[in-house]
């Protein structure tokens, strides 16, 4: 039976609503503060299609299709400052949600 599948717009919003909830605990006080002085302006919201670099972080048993990458972050002249990297499930049945942090990020490197 294949998968009962919310809208990627719904999945995005979703995480975007995590991000909100959980940022105060994992980003620092100059980016939070950063991102609610230039959000509206210069804030971004981007899905796309899960990239490669999720099998480091995580095993998923079901479909990457089933899935969505969203970035959270700040867009500047010279550069884009991602402050989140979120893999969301769009499958009602089986919902999964995991973040790469900014800090997270800089580590990986």
């Amino acid at each position: 039976m294949p998968a009962r599948l919310c809208s990627i717009e719904e999945a995005t919003h979703q995480a975007y609503a995590i991000f909100q909830e959980l940022a105060p605990q994992n980003l620092s006080e100059l980016d939070i503060a950063e991102f609610n002085q230039h959000h509206e302006e210069f804030g971004f919201i981007e899905d796309s299609e899960p990239d490669n670099s999720w099998q480091e972080f995580v095993s998923l048993e079901s479909d990457l299709e089933d899935f969505v990458q969203v970035l959270v972050g700040i867009e500047y002249e010279d550069d884009d400052e991602v402050l989140a990297k979120i893999l969301i499930s769009r499958d009602l049945d089986a919902p999964f949600c995991h973040v790469l942090w900014k800090q997270e990020a800089e580590e990986n490197i």
